[in-house]
């Protein structure tokens, strides 16, 4: 058993766990402040992305939703998107490297 802890602050965006399958990412988006610069960018691989804290405009190709604690969205490797955060906010991301 593994317990793992982020970094609290601003602007971080780490890797808590790389294994030889998966990657847990840790990132917090302050109200505001749009990932990728602003362009939609491919996930790098199959993937979930928990929010933990606040509110994320979630965009992809067309398409933008509202995420927040208990509502996740599942991506595919390669898939478009970026997030935007509506009110300050941390997510986990959990990704299959295998997949």
């Amino acid at each position: 058993m593994q317990f793992l802890t982020g970094t609290q602050g601003t602007d971080v965006h780490e890797h808590l766990l790389n294994s030889d399958g998966q990657r847990i990412g840790h990132r917090i988006i302050a109200k505001g402040q749009i990932t990728g610069n602003g362009k939609l960018h491919p996930a790098p691989a199959h993937g979930v992305v928990i929010p933990v804290k606040g509110r994320i405009e979630f965009k992809t190709d067309g398409y933008s939703e509202e995420i927040y604690p208990g509502k996740v969205v599942v991506m595919e490797k390669g898939e478009l998107h970026c997030m935007r955060g509506i009110e300050d906010s941390e997510i986990i991301v959990v990704l299959d490297l295998l997949r």
